[in-house]
């Protein structure tokens, strides 16, 4: 496969979230992954966590529960990541951690594992207590490894996982074990495209 397998942009829908060759070779990026209490949307947001990587190493984390405000927090999704009311009822919520966030980002290349989820989350947070921290870019590891790693089974997290790093022990649905390994996908598709 050649780098142009990478840099073509088809107009399908979600195009804009797989990198170019060249922002994929940027070697400072923050993988990050939100879980949700619910259905209704980013706003029901309860855990988010960022991992900060710099030539190929892991130098910083960040990882925080969020307390959805009143109304969108019935948790629906605690049999997925195990995260309840009583576990954010403490919590900040999202303008609390704003700050904190933009400042771990700091301008650097976001990935998700299914960007378009989260970014969704983020989007709507922003929207709904009108904090601007939204970062871009924000490129998807799911995406970007169906262009580079073809003929896997599926690209859910475990299995890009398993193909990128198989060494790695993810606990599934718990934002900062997502986090980690989408760095860890990232790292290897970097690899991988500076092979082409």
């Amino acid at each position: 496969m050649s780098s142009a397998a990478l840099n073509a942009r088809p107009s399908r829908r979600g195009a804009r979230l797989i990198p170019t060759a060249a922002q994929l070779a940027d070697q400072e990026f923050v993988a990050i992954d939100f879980e949700t209490a619910n259905r209704m949307g980013g706003v029901s947001a309860c855990q988010l966590a960022m991992v900060k990587v710099v030539d190929g190493q892991v130098i910083d984390r960040f990882n925080t529960l969020i307390r959805p405000p009143r109304g969108w927090d019935s948790f629906e999704f605690t049999y997925l990541h195990g995260i309840s009311a009583a576990d954010v009822r403490t919590s900040p919520m999202w303008p609390s951690v704003a700050d904190d966030v933009s400042h771990f980002v700091a301008g650097a290349t976001v990935y998700a594992h299914n960007a378009m989820f989260d970014s969704r989350v983020w989007r709507q947070l922003d929207e709904y207590f009108g904090t601007l921290t939204l970062p871009s870019p924000f490129f998807c590891s799911y995406r970007t490894a169906q262009r580079l790693i073809p003929g896997l089974p599926n690209y859910k997290l475990p299995t890009v996982l398993h193909a990128c790093d198989p060494s790695y022990r993810l606990n599934h649905h718990r934002a900062d074990s997502d986090a980690e390994a989408c760095a860890l996908i990232v790292c290897q598709l970097q690899r991988l495209a500076s092979q082409l």
